[in-house]
């Protein structure tokens, strides 16, 4: 089982945006995307809480080449 994750605040996107990528964020900006990136992991978690692991099967992309492109 996954240990309890810290909330995405925009204080982390700004440390990883300054530290990590070199790219600073602006605090506007850090709030916006923090708030969406929060939603996401949420959906993330109620997805994972689903009694789904062992329902086959399991879904797989394989793309089909025709004449070298993938369609």
């Amino acid at each position: 089982e996954m240990s309890t994750r810290s909330p995405i605040t925009p204080k982390t996107l700004q440390s990883v945006g300054a530290e990590l990528a070199g790219q600073p964020i602006s605090a506007e900006k850090a709030a916006a995307h923090a708030e969406m990136f929060e939603n996401i992991m949420q959906m993330i978690a109620s997805l994972r809480d689903l009694p789904i692991k062992d329902v086959e099967p399991a879904v797989i992309f394989r793309p089909v080449e025709r004449g070298g492109d993938f369609k």
